[in-house]
């Protein structure tokens, strides 16, 4: 473009220089030579414009293209929605659109006596989760949590596989944060672990055995309830489906209520539920609080009922009652977790399994004391190393009703301790020793537990 411009002024000059004198023709070429600097110099502003622009384009489309990002993959925020845990939390807090989260479990146990089934040893991919939420806006939410345990739902993998389900899924409504509602297959908010379950935010190996015996991590129900914070106290009632037992083929004497469990699966609710939980916290460290589960127990029917029973026929109801206390701070983290379960018609439910070794009582707790030694070095580092110990104790058939019998080993007193490190605050690598003495009559056990565990 510039030389076309400079051959034109040249023509120009020349043709000029044909009808005047010198002056007047280095006049004109003078007046023909700024022309062209004006020219080129516009062209030079204009191409500048046109590169600047482009640039500004540019970085508006990578700017979109981060937000749509954001909308996609909120950032992870380490921190719980109403005592959900952090991973499950992502899709509370995302203020629109899809959101997506998750943690694993991968585990290896050696036991001396008995880890499965005969073998003393097992690795297990013992869960991988999936969270799916969806913000419809910053007030009504949708969250969800499914669940792959063992790696497989063919029972022609390992030694079986286990199988897909769906944990949790609800929609909610917070209105304000002294009060939101929300309704689904919903996690009963009793003890710590039910809610708060993801392998990084607990020390041991694996979840501790009051939670999964007697309190029944995870445990699921439809329902539907009311929660929130006033001030310093946060809260959560729910009323639910009634619990229903299933026949003697999935009881178990080492954990008799697991077997009661509907967790949303076409849920015979012709009897309900109540369930709750009140924590109050002091000094923004220390959680203490109690919840609770009471309701009726259901029969399946048929030939599930040794009774000959209609299917939803109310024969009994369960009381658990589990105070809490929970301090983190300072690499501190410090539980207690008790449990006390009354089963009243307990022997109508024995009956109806066919057994005589269900429980009419049971109690137990633990207390547990984890610290990052890291702290002590002051090191300048995200990584997190807990040493930890944790003692238990579990009665899971404290009393029977009359003419029945308690298991051996219904008694058990529980020594644990080992480390987790975290070389990430959302990976954790976790070793332990477990020293499970049963009583009476049941052989001692020695386990030892590794576990990779991580949540997103």
């Amino acid at each position: 473009m510039y030389k076309k411009l400079a051959v034109m002024g040249l023509i120009a000059g020349i043709s000029v220089s044909s009808y005047a004198n010198n002056d007047e023709k280095i006049k004109m070429l003078e007046e023909q030579i700024k022309l062209l600097q004006q020219q080129i110099q516009e062209l030079k502003e204009a191409q500048k414009t046109a590169s600047e622009t482009k640039q500004e384009t540019e970085a508006l489309k990578e700017e979109i293209r981060k937000l749509r990002l954001e909308f996609a993959m909120p950032e992870f925020e380490n921190k719980s929605y109403y005592g959900l845990g952090p991973a499950a939390s992502k899709a509370m807090f995302n203020p629109k659109g899809i959101s997506i989260g998750g943690y694993g479990e991968l585990t290896f146990v050696h036991n001396d006596v008995n880890a499965r089934d005969g073998a003393k040893s097992i690795a297990d991919m013992q869960r991988f989760i999936i969270y799916l939420g969806y913000a419809f806006n910053e007030k009504l939410k949708f969250n969800s949590e499914l669940e792959l345990e063992h790696s497989s739902t063919s029972g022609s993998h390992g030694t079986g596989g286990g199988y897909f389900k769906t944990e949790f899924a609800f929609l909610d409504y917070n209105f304000r944060p002294e009060f939101g509602v929300r309704g689904g297959l919903l996690l009963m908010p009793v003890g710590i672990i039910n809610e708060y379950h993801e392998p990084p935010t607990f020390p041991t190996a694996q979840r501790p055995f009051l939670e999964t015996r007697i309190l029944l991590s995870t445990w699921d129900e439809m329902g539907a309830g009311i929660y929130g914070k006033i001030n310093n106290l946060e809260y959560k009632f729910y009323i639910t489906n009634g619990l229903m037992i299933k026949g003697n083929g999935g009881y178990s004497d080492t954990q008799p209520l697991k077997n009661l469990i509907q967790r949303g699966a076409r849920a015979v609710s012709e009897k309900v539920g109540f369930t709750g939980r009140l924590d109050y916290n002091l000094f923004d460290k220390v959680k203490v609080g109690m919840s609770f589960w009471t309701g009726d127990v259901q029969s399946k029917g048929g030939s599930d009922s040794a009774l000959g029973l209609r299917r939803g026929t109310d024969i009994g109801n369960i009381t658990i009652i589990s105070p809490h206390l929970w301090y983190q701070d300072k690499g501190w983290d410090v539980r207690f977790v008790g449990a006390s379960v009354k089963i009243d018609d307990a022997k109508k439910i024995g009956n109806d399994l066919g057994i005589t070794r269900f429980p009419s009582k049971q109690e137990g707790f633990y207390f547990q004391v984890a610290y990052d030694i890291l702290r002590l070095f002051k090191l300048d580092t995200m990584q997190e190393f807990y040493l930890f110990g944790n003692y238990e104790y579990l009665n899971t058939h404290k009393s029977v009703p009359a003419g029945f019998t308690k298991p051996n080993g219904h008694k058990l007193n529980v020594y644990n301790f080992g480390f987790s490190y975290k070389p990430h605050p959302l990976v954790a690598l976790k070793a332990d020793y477990v020293r499970l003495n049963y009583s009476p009559n049941k052989k001692d056990e020695n386990e030892y537990r590794f576990t990779l565990g991580f949540m997103f």
